[in-house]
């Protein structure tokens, strides 16, 4: 999201941040590899003949109507319509209607569509309610930590907060009255400076034998970490982390742990300890799929080339791959390229499958889609879409084929998220489905001609890439916090590059993408061409991103993008990345101005060149 903002809600920074500190000299230790293991690497790529070759229904037959052949009576037809007109009118009225549509159509099963928790049983259904006590209390406190207090409520709070305050600087680790989640990130916002209190506080929080929450060696550590480069400061924030790790060794979903043991992990890489850093991510990995998975796998695997231990960095990358095979990490532990790459070079038609295997409400799911469809009712289909758009994790338990064609129902509503979505867990659980046809799918190129004629200087294809995860190429996107349209301009951001532009106007793809793209100029050119700092200062401020770089003085570029502590920023520049390789990739060849596309400079991605 471009933004006027120099800086971000601390929240992103310190919940789902990371960060470290650095030597004095500023630099990271480039770490040597015997062999890079190309030969193995490409032996690993998958065979697409497997969903590609034989009987059965094609994607692209999918994608042009629905495959349904079931006569649709009258009264199908009619109960169709009710349940339609019925979401119409809003969900209160919809949940309303649902006793009356089992009444008038027979007890019809497709009637529980209408109930306001018509999700909620669906996915609890699939679900199961086998989880763990810890997950349960977890996601019950995050639920509680997450409701909006009244402007009363605020107010008490707020003396709670600077009760926490006092505490913290008094060097007290017991929690105050009315004190909840979150509140010491909120008290520590308050403080300026490592005073010394909080000096000594950290000392002694990572050296006594008694074990304190995790939370607080968490956001204790990251308020130190404001202060790097400092050598001292980053032992003490080492030794916070250390001890969330070692306190809380059979913990398994603790999202405190999480974190300090990834940023213990890439501290480790710093000091060129591999060794530590190894066992760190380790016990990470043994944690769950979480937010630093993917790039635990990629350092795990950095650290095992660079010692020479063949069989954990292919175990590594065959991990990586096998839950992120389009991605940034992935593309750079094979030094910038894809062994899928070649699976674009001629024309391929998967073969999707219309109804799954598993018990349940899935196939009644999926032929009420099937049925709305055909009747045109798009937004019907939308609404019936929302699993995969709220909770994609659901779908992992279809098989690959039929989450493939669900994803043609997404891409018949021009419901771009929820087919993103969809085509991102089949390729995540059976990489074979990599082809020329649902690349495209995945990566779709819209607006090609504005963004040819306003990208003069800006490579094509990034700007593409760009709008692609900013909006997903719907032009009348708003963002909760006022970003518009495909380039989610902030108002005041567009009338820095046009004092005359309206809000209403920048909902127009031709004046959205020329001002986002003047404005994506400017900040390459600030940054001397860098494009992936220029991205990150698109998404959290050109004077953050200067603060970084003198925060994590590392020459290993991908380890800044890791190092970046806001979560948001941090995967902004490496989706965008992993965006324009594949567009390359798919278009390079094909979108052409008068002078051609090649004319135009490539977007170095130097993180992607880091290994």
């Amino acid at each position: 999201m471009a933004s006027l903002s120099s800086s971000k809600s601390w929240v992103l920074a310190v919940v789902l941040a990371l960060g470290t500190g650095f030597s004095a000299c500023g630099t990271h230790p480039i770490l040597q590899r015997s062999s890079d293991y190309g030969e193995e690497i490409r032996a690993r790529k998958p065979d697409p003949k497997k969903v590609t070759e034989g009987e059965g229904v094609r994607l692209s037959v999918a994608l042009q109507k629905s495959l349904s052949t079931d006569p649709l009576s009258a009264e199908r037809i009619g109960l169709l319509k009710f349940i339609q007109n019925s979401k119409a009118k809003g969900p209160k009225f919809a949940s309303s209607q649902s006793s009356v549509c089992e009444k008038r159509f027979h007890a019809a099963p497709e009637c529980a569509f209408l109930r306001s928790d018509w999700l909620e049983s669906f996915l609890e259904e699939e679900e199961g309610l086998d989880q763990s006590d810890q997950e349960v209390a977890l996601k019950t406190s995050q639920r509680a930590s997450s409701q909006k207090l009244t402007r009363a409520m605020k107010r008490k709070h707020s003396k709670v907060i600077e009760a926490v305050r006092r505490s913290l600087l008094k060097g007290v680790s017991e929690r105050v009255d009315g004190q909840i989640e979150g509140d010491i990130y909120r008290a520590l916002k308050k403080v300026d400076g490592w005073s010394s209190g909080l000096e000594e506080f950290a000392k002694r929080l990572g050296t006594q034998e008694k074990c304190e929450n995790s939370e607080l060696y968490v956001y204790l550590g990251l308020k130190g970490e404001e202060y790097f480069p400092d050598e001292v400061k980053m032992n003490q924030v080492l030794s916070l982390y250390r001890k969330a790790d070692q306190c809380n060794l059979q913990n398994t979903s603790d999202k405190y742990v999480q974190l300090a043991r990834f940023r213990l992990g890439l501290l480790s890489i710093v000091k060129n300890d591999c060794k530590e850093s190894q066992a760190v991510f380790t016990r990470l990995s043994k944690m769950g799929a979480n937010d630093y998975s993917t790039r635990a796998l990629y350092w795990n695997a950095y650290c095992a080339r660079a010692e020479s231990n063949k069989e954990e960095f292919l175990a590594s990358f065959d991990e990586l791959f096998k839950t992120n095979p389009l991605g940034y990490h992935t593309l750079t532990i094979n030094h910038g390229d894809s062994i899928l790459v070649e699976n674009i070079t001629k024309p391929m038609d998967p073969i999707v499958k219309t109804r799954t295997s598993l018990e349940g409400p899935f196939n009644l799911w999926i032929k009420l889609l099937e049925d709305f469809d055909r009747i045109g009712a798009a937004s019907a289909v939308y609404s019936l879409l929302a699993p995969v758009r709220k909770n994609p994790e659901t779908m992992l338990r279809l098989e690959p084929g039929v989450r493939l064609y669900l994803s043609t129902f997404s891409f018949r509503a021009k419901d771009m998220i929820a087919l993103f979505r969809m085509l991102d867990s089949v390729f995540r659980t059976q990489s074979e489905y990599v082809v020329d046809s649902t690349l495209r799918l995945f990566y779709p190129l819209r607006f090609s001609e504005t963004i040819v004629q306003e990208a003069k200087k800006v490579n094509p294809l990034l700007v593409a890439a760009l709008i692609r995860q900013e909006s997903a190429f719907q032009e009348t996107v708003k963002s909760r916090v006022g970003a518009v349209g495909l380039m989610q301009l902030m108002p005041a951001t567009a009338r820095l590059m046009d004092r005359k532009v309206k809000r209403a106007s920048l909902l127009r793809p031709e004046v959205n993408i020329r001002i986002g793209v003047r404005y994506f100029q400017a900040l390459i050119d600030r940054f001397g061409g860098d494009v992936e700092l220029a991205l990150a200062s698109y998404n959290a401020g050109a004077e953050v991103v200067d603060r970084w770089q003198k925060r994590y003085p590392t020459k290993n570029r991908l380890l800044f993008l890791d190092l970046m502590p806001y979560a948001e920023t941090r995967n902004y520049v490496t989706l965008i990345g992993r965006n324009y390789y594949w567009y390359t990739k798919i278009y390079g060849d094909q979108l052409k101005d008068p002078k051609g596309i090649a004319d135009t400079t490539p977007s170095e991605f130097r993180g992607m060149k880091s290994d």
